[in-house]
């Protein structure tokens, strides 16, 4: 708290701090900082999150219930293209990449077939991302 209070008085541009809980951050944002992070907090929900879904890699939450997800492709759909999985009018998602090996495509035709072991990283409503998640 006493350093961003010294930051701000310093016209530091952007002072970002660590909060311990919501209490803590309020404080801080009222004695100056622009940015409070949660990390203990943040790291907890992507570990419930992750064990809720376990073909879920990794996501980015954009807003309460919006997000872009990684996620596993289900066993399924190996050897299909996008086109026949129709993953937008199915689940209301939209496949913004796929992951193969290491190498990302970017912005996907609609004939790229899913291999084994690809990872479909995903935006949509976080309830659609989940239940696509959840279907092996």
């Amino acid at each position: 708290i006493l350093t961003t209070l010294v930051l701000n008085d310093l016209s530091i541009n952007k002072i970002v701090v660590k909060a311990l809980n919501k209490q803590h951050g309020e404080v801080l944002k009222r004695v100056g900082a622009d940015w409070v992070i949660y990390p203990e907090r943040n790291m907890g929900e992507r570990v419930a999150h992750q064990l809720m879904s376990p073909n879920v890699l990794n996501f980015i939450e954009l807003a309460k219930n919006y997000s872009i997800e990684e996620i596993k492709l289900p066993s399924k759909m190996v050897g299909k293209s996008l086109k026949e999985l129709n993953i937008r009018v199915e689940f209301n998602l939209t496949v913004i990449a796929i992951k193969t090996q290491g190498v990302v495509n970017i912005s996907p035709s609609p004939d790229e077939v899913i291999h084994e072991g690809d990872v479909l990283v995903m935006i949509g409503e976080n309830r659609d991302l989940h239940r696509f998640a959840n279907l092996d």
